[in-house]
């Protein structure tokens, strides 16, 4: 059982311990016959300082301080202070004045240190050895700050600098390396930024989330009167306190995945995985969230166990969905800055955008992606999408794509005249010298002869390949995304809108 600590009934008993924590201290100490008793020690001690400090000093006898001195510290043929002194101490009766002992040895070295600069008959006196100057207090360092970098803007999000300088868009946000003192502001879409490998902050529609600390010591983020921020702390630095503010409450993390939602008066808390700790932001009392549990609370209400629920499939679902995922190579930001590559998507309004098959958001925005090729696709309400390859080597400078209108969904499977028609277009476009070069490695071992892969290809009307899938292979994972990215690269002209498989055969 814990006991309230000293320190804190010394607070109690001079008034400095108010609100929910003198309640939650007297409770206890009611309860308590050991921290009870500490109690009135304390409350005891504290009216004997304030009766001594109204009583009146006693006359010292100053003439009688030098002689005592003298004969303590000189040289004479009295016995040494080890023969005597020590003795007498253990000896002495109770003073009616303990408290003088501090004064009292003050004016004794005083004394004595005088006596000592003055010529004296007797003989010389000993040296008295100084004692060091108290050590300096240690310096606490400054902690050192953190700095995010942001990876997703939909629409018009827009981040607010300490400075106060104002950065509207994707590629102005996302240059800026977010820090202590910014703030982050959206309109219709949302802005994701990343900290660490897969810790993540994500700013829903219309809120306003600031930046108050950022450092190895503390992250503490506070969200506005309305608006959302989802969370994901995959690793904290050692002592570090990652605090969300929403108004009077406060969400602490464990190391976990997490949404705070404030409109007004209501908090709503989600937790996805790890633990959350909401509490009253004095400190008050407060329930944890596990895996899979939300709490809404209004302010002025306690929070309760009680209120504690479980969530449903629907909504875990929608909480993944909320977060785009991390970049999966974070080492600091200046590296991701320097090896990542932006791409700015012009997508129509209310299109569900794709990248590499992973959804990455609604309608036109900015994404930050390791460099290399990637499947861009916009999909409609009606399910007709809009795809395209695009190249990213992070060296040249960010140019908008635009993916025009959604085409109709492709048929399940065409006409076998149709299909006919494209496979044999694919396999006079398809560019053998690079396929060849996917199995050189294994051909000079002579273990490319008879080997396959077959790909499940859907091709657009337009020409462009809608999807592209390894459906089966002999040939090692490696080699086989070579072939799968050389058939990619294929262009095909306008024509029928079907899907089949395609057998790549060595």
């Amino acid at each position: 059982m814990s006991h309230v600590a000293p320190h804190r009934l010394a607070d109690l008993v001079r008034g400095r311990l108010t609100g929910g924590a003198a309640r939650r201290a007297h409770r206890h100490v009611d309860g308590c016959a050991r921290c009870r008793r500490a109690l009135d020690q304390v409350r005891s001690a504290h009216a004997a300082f304030a009766e001594v400090a109204a009583a009146p000093a006693p006359e010292l006898r100053w003439d009688r301080v030098r002689a005592q001195t003298y004969w303590q510290l000189g040289t004479g043929s009295h016995p040494s202070i080890g023969a005597w002194a020590m003795p007498a101490v253990a000896a002495a009766p109770p003073r009616r004045w303990p408290w003088l002992a501090a004064p009292l040895g003050l004016a004794v070295a005083a004394a004595g240190v005088w006596f000592a600069l003055t010529p004296s008959t007797v003989g010389p006196l000993p040296a008295v050895a100084v004692a060091p100057p108290a050590p300096a207090p240690a310096v606490i360092a400054p902690a050192a700050p953190m700095t995010a970098v942001v990876t997703l803007v939909e629409a018009s999000g827009a981040v607010v600098t300490a400075a106060g300088a104002s950065l509207v868009g994707g590629s102005a946000v996302g240059a800026h390396g977010l820090g202590a003192g910014d703030r982050i502001t959206t309109a219709e879409g949302r802005v994701a930024a990343q900290f660490g490998p897969a810790s993540t902050i994500t700013v829903g529609p219309h809120s306003s989330v600031t930046l108050a600390h950022f450092d190895a010591r503390a992250v503490e983020l506070v969200l506005g009167e309305r608006g959302r921020i989802d969370i994901e702390v995959s690793h904290r630095a050692a002592e570090q306190r990652f605090v969300v503010r929403a108004g009077p409450r406060t969400v602490e993390v464990r190391g976990t995945a997490f949404r705070v939602e404030r409109d007004g008066a209501r908090v709503a808390v989600a937790c996805e995985h790890g633990r959350v700790a909401v509490a009253t932001a004095d400190g008050g009392d407060g329930v944890e969230l596990g895996a899979g549990q939300a709490l809404a609370v209004v302010d002025g209400e306690p929070v309760l166990a009680r209120q504690v629920r479980p969530m449903s499939e629907a909504e875990l679902g929608a909480l993944i969905a909320a977060r785009p995922e991390a970049l999966p190579q974070w080492t600091d930001p200046a590296t991701i800055f320097r090896t990542t590559a932006a791409l700015p998507l012009v997508v129509p309004t209310g299109h569900a955008v794709q990248i590499d098959g992973v959804p990455a958001g609604v309608g036109s925005l900015w994404r930050r992606l390791p460099p290399g090729r990637h499947l861009v696709e916009a999909r409609d309400r009606d399910g007709r999408t809009a795809s395209q390859w695009v190249e990213l080597d992070g060296a040249t400078a960010e140019r908008p794509v635009a993916l025009a209108q959604a085409e109709p969904a492709l048929a399940a499977t065409g006409t076998a005249t149709a299909r006919r028609q494209r496979l044999v277009e694919l396999s006079r476009a398809l560019d053998q010298e690079q396929l060849r070069g996917c199995v050189r490695s294994l051909a000079k071992q002579g273990l490319a002869d008879g080997t396959h892969v077959e790909l499940e290809v859907g091709v657009q009307a337009s020409g462009a390949i809608r999807y592209l899938n390894i459906v089966e292979t002999d040939l090692p994972a490696r080699v086989a995304a070579c072939v799968r990215d050389v058939v990619g690269q294929t262009r095909l002209g306008a024509g029928a809108q079907v899907s089949w498989r395609h057998r790549v055969t060595f």
